[in-house]
């Protein structure tokens, strides 16, 4: 089971990198899949939540790395601290 932590800021980019690719990997349990997609709701601010994993925009690489750079990007955007250094 993956820890989870409590805000996105706690997790450094690799840490979150490595949290993205288990729900992109779809091969957990449903009951574990659903836990990791529920914490990303809940710690990630971004205003398009899960759409950034399920449903990226066309400028958005449809990828772990994609989500991490876009949310690095919006985070940097809105003055706000995204990954632990």
């Amino acid at each position: 089971m993956t820890e989870l932590k409590n805000n996105l800021s706690d997790y450094t980019e690799n840490e979150f990198l490595s949290y993205v690719e288990k729900i992109y990997g779809a091969e957990l349990p449903e009951e574990e899949e659903d836990k990791l997609i529920n914490h990303f709701k809940k710690i990630v601010s971004h205003p398009k939540g899960t759409d950034l994993i399920f449903w990226p925009s066309n400028n958005q690489e449809d990828s772990p790395n994609g989500v991490i750079s876009e949310l690095k990007r919006w985070y940097a955007e809105q003055g706000l601290p995204c990954f632990k250094e």
